[in-house]
């Protein structure tokens, strides 16, 4: 089984907890919001989901992330990045990405993100930019 969902916009990286200057700790707004935002963009596409339905089972996510362009590519490197010849090397860190999506679906596409056994992420350079995500169970 395969599920397949967009994100619109732009990633956001889990970052770690931030403390005050009394020393309580919280998770910037920003990041809380992004994790609302991928929820909901899910449950958009599969009203209906279960997330008993990949109970029990290893899973592999593949996360697509598409960036853009940065205004100062000449003809050439645009053309490079568009073909995906050329990939975006900057931040937000795939790792953290994955960290703040896989986070955000658990208990809404999987019962728990340690389910998770197989995960790649891919950045790449779009005029449109956004995410997709993909989970499938991997048998086992």
């Amino acid at each position: 089984m395969r599920i397949e969902f967009e994100i619109k916009g732009k990633a956001k990286a889990k970052q770690s907890v931030k403390f005050t200057k009394s020393g309580m700790k919280y998770t910037p707004s920003d990041i809380k919001e992004y994790a609302n935002w991928v929820r909901l963009c899910f449950i958009n596409k599969y009203p209906a989901w279960n997330a008993k339905a990949f109970e029990n089972k290893p899973l592999q996510a593949i996360i697509s992330v598409y960036m853009p362009i940065p205004k100062g590519f000449s003809k050439v490197k645009r053309n490079s990045s568009l073909s995906g010849d050329l990939r975006p090397i900057v931040k937000p860190d795939c790792d953290n990405i994955a960290k703040n999506i896989n986070d955000a679906l658990n208990g809404i596409a999987y019962p728990d993100d340690k389910q998770i056994v197989s995960l790649m992420v891919n950045k790449f350079y779009s005029d449109d930019e956004r995410v997709t995500v993909a989970i499938q169970d991997i048998g086992g």
